[in-house]
């Protein structure tokens, strides 16, 4: 028992030390005029990225580390509310995933300033039957393109299998529902340079998501995670802009419950990096498209295919509008195709008041 609390008081001691950093950062640069000159402190800013998070199988499960970048969080209060529906196919030796996902984010902001600011949001993901299926195998048809197996099975299942790599025999089927997880995040970010014509403007943040429940495939139900992370934002001329940010996740170990006889439990991840890039093109002052590129680092060990990184496309649109923010994505799956989702819709609507 003491050495378990020894373990629970360092967890939290790792993750207190970065939130704890973050804040001193927000301190030591006094939010003030003089370092943009003459430019507009929002001149790199543009219309921002599209607010997605990994939609990957594994990551899913746990804490996907919101990336922020400078403007992000405006002064005065916002909301934000998204929603991103994924279809997931993948087949392997070892297991057989067929189901689909909704991911609800509602994010309540604060700006103290210009370069200060304060996040809370509630995530829920649902899991259930493949209603997009029909709709999947019907694209991959008209180009030519693989089903992979699709077409063999029955379309709106929620199943997650497990199978003896060895033999092929199935060791056990459940329904997708027991991945459901949510979660509230509290995120703090700080604006450490507005940027110039030649530099990039930049921001540091830190987070931690409390679960509220989580995924039954674990004992634990309420894990606390924690990271922190760097963004930048830069104008390269009127229509043209890009995005990056690079973040770094601690996850509370979890502890698996007793799997099926024969399957092996998941042995998670303690660490994760998340990086993201987007290029914007600005066909109007109110309208941008963009492609974004999301890596989101390996979060289980020991199961072939989910051990590896997942790879995230986004092609989508940002149009301001007099109340408030609209953006709209697809998402496609690159370089591994076993834990990415397979097709992916996204909405969102953000007001500032």
């Amino acid at each position: 028992m003491q050495l378990k609390n020894r373990q629970y008081f360092r967890r939290w001691r790792i993750k207190g030390f970065f939130l704890a950093a973050v804040a001193l950062i927000c301190t030591a640069f006094p939010a003030g005029p003089g370092r943009t000159q003459e430019l507009s402190h929002d001149y790199n800013y543009g219309l921002g990225k599209i607010d997605l998070r990994s939609q990957s199988p594994a990551q899913s499960l746990r804490f996907t580390l919101p990336l922020l970048i400078p403007g992000d969080i405006q002064p005065g209060c916002g909301l934000h509310i998204a929603n991103t529906w994924t279809n997931f196919w993948a087949e392997e030796s070892e297991y057989l995933l067929d189901y689909e996902m909704s991911e609800t984010l509602v994010t309540l902001t604060y700006g103290f300033n210009e370069r200060f600011g304060l996040s809370l949001a509630f995530e829920n993901r649902n899991y259930f039957g493949g209603h997009i299926d029909g709709l999947i195998q019907g694209f991959h048809d008209l180009f030519g393109i693989d089903q992979e197996g699709r077409d063999d099975v029955s379309k709106n299942r929620k199943v997650i299998q497990r199978f003896d790599p060895n033999t092929g025999q199935m060791l056990s089927e459940t329904s997708a529902e027991d991945l459901e997880n949510n979660a509230m995040v509290f995120l703090m970010n700080y604006t450490l340079t507005h940027g110039t014509k030649i530099w990039p403007s930049a921001n540091v943040f830190g987070a931690v998501r409390y679960g509220l429940n989580c995924a039954d495939l674990c004992r634990d139900n309420h894990p606390v995670d924690a990271g922190f992370g760097l963004g930048l934002a830069k104008r390269w001329s009127e229509k043209w802009y890009t995005y990056a940010s690079l973040g770094y996740t601690l996850y509370e170990s979890r502890d698996p419950r007793e799997p099926a006889p024969g399957v092996a439990p998941m042995d998670f991840e303690d660490r994760g990096v998340t990086g993201l890039f987007v290029l914007s093109w600005h066909y109007t002052p109110t309208f941008s498209i963009l492609v974004q590129y999301l890596y989101s680092g390996p979060s289980i060990k020991n199961i072939d295919g989910l051990d590896e990184a997942s790879h995230e496309v986004h092609f989508g649109f940002k149009w301001k509008i007099k109340y408030g923010m609209i953006e709209f994505a697809l998402i496609e799956n690159v370089i591994t195709m076993s834990n990415s989702p397979d097709f992916g819709l996204h909405g969102g609507w953000g007001f500032h008041f």
